[in-house]
């Protein structure tokens, strides 16, 4: 079976999905059409990493909309038996493409989020709509958009929930490669000893909110003197960021690590971790850091929040805090900090987590819900 996806551009995460997709289902021809030439961060496509064909789609993107060039003809010259489309309100050349393939009585899936970070607008929700009516098949990540679709009219048999995962084999593995002795002499080297680290990994971005992780830590540091805030990741806030700490005395506190994508290195971090914290739209960082068992800290909003927080349960792997309330934040890290008991059996209750929402069951609903498609 060849299938061809149409993608914006290729993140590591995507990379990782596909290639086990490929090597658990070796039936499958893949093709993925995507901007592997874009400066954007997120484009991390590396020839040499990947088991399945790619093929450079430019894009251009015009007032928040992204155009594909030569999409059609690209899905001419490939001749797939499935075509599995973006459904990015954004894509306006894709919502193009599956128009004309729903006149010329082809049949296509459509794979997204299918509800919109922020609450609904206009634009996304016609999108949704629309989407819904013109694709044989909806794969969604999770409830959340399934729920979404079905609010909007879209039959429940159209409808499939792929999950989210990360490629958990990877961090498992440097969990165990790490030893008690290395982990001792890395918080020597990095002056740890006596800290509970709070650890962030994320892109600093303003949806993220991490502006409220310094706010907490005013609170935090009125208390205690045994935190250190460390943030692994760039992003439009750093300078920002780092002025905030430093204009708040706190910069003894925090240290601001830059972008880091080596696992080994990524591994002592994780591992040395008492909570790991996003404030908001928690992505797949909350599978990364279950897999080496550091509860995690995130708030409860209805509308903010990415498809990836289904995974999380208030006092069973997480703690979520009042969306907003940097004090509320506050009191979640303090909380497990200050409970071991507590701390550990989330830490238990992450690797159960991330047992069921594994990687392969990930790319076994994407091949089922595609190969039923079919017939």
């Amino acid at each position: 079976m060849k299938i061809v996806v149409v993608q914006p551009l290729l993140p590591r995460y995507s990379i990782a999905f596909f290639n086990r997709l490929v090597q658990l289902y070796p039936e499958i021809s893949l093709v993925v059409l995507a901007d592997i030439e874009t400066r954007d961060s997120l484009n991390q496509y590396r020839k040499e990493d990947c088991l399945f064909t790619v093929r450079h789609l430019p894009s251009k993107v015009r007032s928040g909309f992204i155009f594909q060039r030569g999409l059609l003809r690209l899905l001419h010259q490939e001749n797939a038996d499935r075509i599995v489309f973006n459904a990015n309100p954004r894509g306006l050349t894709q919502l193009w493409a599956m128009l004309v393939h729903r006149i010329q009585g082809k049949q296509f899936t459509a794979w997204g989020m299918f509800h919109r970070i922020g609450g609904p607008r206009l634009v996304s929700t016609l999108f949704f709509c629309l989407v819904g009516r013109l694709a044989e098949r909806c794969l969604t990540y999770t409830r959340t958009g399934a729920s979404n679709l079905v609010s909007l009219g879209v039959p429940k048999h159209k409808i499939g929930i792929v999950g989210t995962a990360i490629d958990e084999r990877i961090p498992l593995a440097e969990r165990s490669a790490r030893t008690a002795e290395e982990l001792a002499a890395f918080r020597r080297e990095q002056d740890l000893e006596g800290k509970h680290i709070v650890l962030q990994v994320v892109r600093l971005s303003r949806y993220k909110r991490p502006e409220l992780l310094i706010h907490a830590a005013e609170f935090l540091l009125q208390q205690r003197k045994d935190l250190l805030f460390v943030l692994i990741g760039n992003g439009e806030m750093r300078e920002e960021l780092e002025q905030m700490v430093v204009s708040r005395g706190l910069q003894d506190a925090f240290r601001f690590l830059g972008a880091i994508y080596d696992e080994a290195a990524l591994s002592r971090w994780y591992l040395s971790a008492s909570v790991f914290v996003v404030p908001t739209c928690i992505g797949l960082s909350a599978h990364h850091a279950m897999s080496y068992g550091v509860p995690v800290v995130t708030d409860d909003s209805l509308d903010s929040q990415a498809s990836e927080f289904s995974i999380l349960t208030h006092g069973l792997n997480c703690l979520t805090y009042q969306e907003g309330d940097p004090k509320d934040l506050a009191t979640a890290i303090d909380t497990l900090i200050s409970e071991p008991i507590l701390r550990d059996a989330l830490r238990k209750n992450t690797s159960l987590t991330i047992r069921f929402n594994s990687i392969d069951k990930k790319c076994s609903n994407f091949y089922s819900l595609n190969h039923a498609a079919r017939h």
